[in-house]
């Protein structure tokens, strides 16, 4: 199911296994996903910034409020106050500005813009169904959809060079967000084959570039992304919720860690 009538945040409070979900039991354990918990961070406030500026720039001014220069005394306090009863998001006038240059950065590449500007384009709509394999529901919400091509998703990165983002896709579980998304909007029955993350850096000169995952590596991504939707569902059905970790892990010495005095008795 596509639903367009939903906010960020009634999103978020769905039911469903989200990307975020698979990639947390893929890299740590049931037990983290289960006992997850959200924290509103200024690192988090900053994205949605500058999602809302790229994504939605007719209301972004709405979504997001240019506060007082620090997060301290009066002023804050009653900005703060006027932002939650207008459901906005509060930001410093350092942050507002820093969030407003990235985004102009990202809306300042041509290829960025004919991809969001494309009729075709769904932007940050909600998506909602039931995993045929496993009977459990997914949800997403892709920053962007060409439903016959590909999902679009807006990264703030450190490095967006190929070989620096290159990192952060296994280092972040990008990799699993892609073939998770594909696969959802592949059961809405949206013809997408590819994962495309628009890449921009945090600092000057705000640096953009978009990558994708070659074949193989989504090929292996989506069997990543299965075999962790039926642990999931085998948590569910038994109602075990441990680590699944040895009671004692034995560490072995690293393939690459040498002795200084090995070469000598060798």
């Amino acid at each position: 199911m596509l639903r367009d009538d939903l906010t960020n945040e009634q999103y978020h409070a769905l039911d469903g296994i989200s990307a975020s979900d698979v990639k947390i039991v893929h890299a740590k354990s049931i037990a983290h996903w289960k006992n997850k918990r959200f924290k509103e961070t200024v690192t988090l406030q900053l994205g949605t910034a500058i999602h809302a500026f790229v994504l939605e720039p007719d209301i972004a001014h709405d979504l997001i409020h240019r506060g007082p220069e620090t997060r301290r005394g009066k002023a804050w306090t009653e900005a703060k106050e006027e932002a939650e009863s207008a459901g906005a998001v509060l930001l410093t006038e350092a942050d507002y500005d820093h969030a407003k240059a990235v985004a102009e950065s990202v809306l300042m590449t041509p290829r960025v813009m004919r991809m969001l500007n494309d009729k075709a384009c769904i932007k940050e709509q909600s998506i909602i169904n039931t995993c045929p394999e496993t009977g459990l529901t997914l949800k997403c919400r892709p920053d962007a959809l060409l439903p016959s091509r590909a999902v679009l998703d807006l990264k703030t990165t450190q490095d967006a060079s190929p070989r620096g983002f290159a990192k952060s896709v296994r280092g972040f579980g990008y990799d699993l967000q892609s073939a998770f998304y594909i696969y959802a909007c592949n059961l809405e029955g949206f013809e997408v084959s590819q994962f495309a993350f628009i890449g921009v850096e945090k600092e000057m000169p705000y640096a953009v570039a978009i990558h994708t995952l070659d074949y193989d590596y989504l090929k292996w991504a989506r069997n990543q992304v299965m075999l962790t939707l039926d642990q999931i569902k085998r948590a569910q059905d038994s109602g075990d919720f441990t680590t699944g970790w040895p009671e004692v892990n034995v560490i072995g010495k690293p393939a690459w860690l040498q002795d200084d005095n090995e070469e000598a008795f060798a």
